[in-house]
């Protein structure tokens, strides 16, 4: 082989060496790793053509020698790299991590160590020598046993990234295998130059002349058939399993790629649409010229259509996008289309249930309206009521006090009975009709709360004097506790506060036959106070407590209850505490008591805020 033939060999090899590594490095950002470990691969090709180049050329047998060395380091890289891009394009990149990456680079960096070292050991090379052939001449070496351990473990390597190759070769589109037969190519070259230097004892290596193989295979593949800018394993594991349908046109609407989810969509007319015009194959495109317009159109479109298939009418979501090339221009189109039909019945079932509910709010907002109006009424039917009642019945019970007092004349001792009995049922009757006032006018919204500051101490011994009496009768323990960490005053409504705590004490003793009543006031926290009622009673079971504080319920609901009242009570204390913008718990066990607990807030006195803002204003004007 002359010194010519080679030199030309070897420097069209570097330049498309270079040219390969100036343009995938530009599309690194595009393509991803893929890119960069073709650049890595052609700098470990470019770096082993350039040493045998400056071997070959150079007069100087101790740098020829040199030159020999030095090339092993592009040498034992080139399968690395080779496999590492074979594995990323073919979409096995699990192999692509740091640790498995240094583990296939352990024999090459041990090879380059003991390249470096070999003068003390020989397990690379036994004997170099250099040797002429006619215009030039190339370095010459017997082998050691960590040369053949290189050799087949680069091989190895070789060959599993072919296979790797080879299988996503079977069943990929035309377009792909295409890109793979350039890929294959570009290897199979050099590995097949080696194998004849090494195996048919040829003193000069043609492996690297046959890099000019290399370059022209994988720069057909990057021009022609767009290698790393469409990558095969990108369609195979999404594309082909995607639900949508994914159809790819280039610059003169020819199909170059196309799923099985496209192909039922659109009801293509022929098995293999590659390479076949849109139009000619999708009668929808021909049926429909505006969609011809738009995936001819330079932006991107999106749009639902609708579709007839078998008998059956389709909606689609079609998306257009365009694709641009490196310079911008556009190179292509996409088309996605979605079968939306399911969900648009689905939004026309829930347009119907909407407007369905729509109808039925309306009526019960009408149907709330005119309760709320009756509640009104009642609400005011009862205040009327109770209020007409009440006014004869202060009446009876005046003149049955009169009567009792003996200023009608002396009652005998049947009278006197006949009459306490008059009084109490009156009282207890007038107490019921209150119970029911009050209610009326809190529903009403007329009930006004008097915001006050008062004395607690005496506040106490009032409620303690009108229940003390009660709880004797029955011989209970009437117990009083006041926290002296409380102030002296505090501000709320006295008298409505008094009502809820004594209609407690009343339950209390009432509800008690034996043990004890027992009213305490004390600290709560920095922001609120508290006031508990207990008692030894029955308990109130636990299926009760959560309906207790409703209007008209008991914990003994039947006519033959031990125990009267009409069950408005605790309503009405729930509803004041609310009110004073206190709450109230109850903790109870049947057979052992209940306790009522009302938390209450600590409020201004608004007395003295008014004093303060008139104080203030004065000031404001003095100044």
């Amino acid at each position: 082989m002359s010194f010519g033939f080679i030199m030309i060999s070897l420097g069209i090899s570097m330049i498309l060496s270079i040219t390969l590594i100036v343009r995938v490095w530009t599309q690194r950002q595009s393509s991803g790793r893929s890119a960069t470990l073709i650049a890595a691969l052609m700098i470990a090709v470019l770096w082993w053509t350039a040493c045998y180049a400056f071997e070959i050329i150079t007069p100087i047998n101790e740098l020829k020698l040199l030159s020999n060395s030095l090339k092993f380091v592009g040498v034992v890289f080139v399968p690395v790299f080779w496999l590492l891009f074979a594995l990323q394009y073919t979409g096995r990149t699990a192999w692509l991590v740091l640790n498995r990456i240094l583990l296939l680079c352990f024999i090459p960096f041990v090879t380059i160590g003991l390249i470096a070292t070999n003068a003390y050991h020989q397990l690379f090379w036994q004997n170099m020598g250099i040797i002429n052939l006619g215009d030039y001449s190339v370095t010459d070496a017997i082998y050691g046993i960590w040369f053949w351990v290189h050799s087949l473990y680069s091989y190895a390597l070789i060959m599993s990234a072919s296979y790797f190759l080879f299988r996503q070769f079977v069943g990929s589109p035309t377009l792909y295998r295409r890109q793979l037969v350039a890929l294959l190519v570009a290897f199979a070259a050099p590995m097949i130059a080696n194998a004849i230097t090494i195996f048919g004892n040829q003193i000069l290596d043609i492996t690297p002349i046959s890099f000019t193989i290399t370059g022209l295979a994988l720069t057909w593949g990057l021009l022609r058939f767009q290698l790393l800018n469409l990558v095969p394993i990108a369609r195979n594991i999404i594309v082909e399993s995607m639900g949508d349908g994914v159809l790819v046109l280039d610059a003169h609407d020819r199909i170059i790629d196309i799923n099985p989810a496209a192909k039922q969509v659109i009801n293509a007319q022929t098995s293999d649409p590659i390479g076949k015009s849109v139009a000619e194959v999708i009668d929808l495109v021909t049926e429909r010229p505006d969609l011809t317009a738009q995936i001819r159109a330079s932006g991107g479109w999106q749009n639902e259509i609708e579709i007839m298939r078998k008998n059956d009418k389709y909606v689609l979501d079609v998306r257009i996008s365009p694709l641009y090339d490196r310079n911008h221009q556009v190179s292509g189109r996409i088309i996605i289309f979605r079968d939306i039909t399911d969900r648009k019945r689905a939004e026309q079932q829930i347009r119907s249930q909407n407007d369905e509910l729509i109808a039925v709010n309306h009526e019960l907002v009408e149907a709330r309206k005119q309760a709320e109006y009756l509640t009104q009424l009642k609400s005011q039917f009862l205040a009327t009521m109770s209020h007409e009642l009440r006014t004869p019945l202060n009446a009876v019970i005046g003149y049955t006090e009169i009567q009792l007092a003996g200023m009608t004349g002396t009652l005998t001792d049947e009278q006197n009975d006949y009459q306490e009995r008059v009084l109490a049922n009156a009282i207890h009757l007038l107490g019921l009709i209150n119970d029911v006032l009050d209610l009326s006018k809190i529903e009403a919204g007329r009930m006004d709360l008097i915001q006050k500051s008062f004395n607690l101490k005496k506040w106490l011994d009032e409620i303690v004097i009108q229940n003390r009496v009660l709880a004797e009768k029955k011989q209970l323990r009437f117990e009083v506790s006041l926290d002296p960490q409380l102030p002296e005053t505090v501000v709320a409504d006295p008298e409505r506060l008094k009502q809820v705590v004594i209609n407690l004490l009343s339950n209390a003793s009432k509800f008690t036959d034996t043990g004890y009543v027992k009213i305490e006031l004390a600290r709560n926290d920095a922001d609120t106070w508290k006031i508990s009622v207990s008692d030894s009673g029955l308990g109130i079971p636990s299926h009760a407590q959560e309906t207790i504080f409703e209007e008209f319920r008991q914990v003994d609901g039947s006519t033959r209850r031990q125990h009267g009242g009409t069950g408005l009570g605790l309503a009405i204390v729930r509803k004041l505490v609310l009110m004073m913008g206190g709450n109230i718990r109850l903790k109870s066990e049947v057979g052992a008591g209940s306790t009522f607990t009302i938390i209450m807030p600590y409020l201004a006195d608004p007395a003295r805020s008014a004093v303060s803002a008139v104080a203030i204003g004065m000031g404001e004007e003095t100044v």
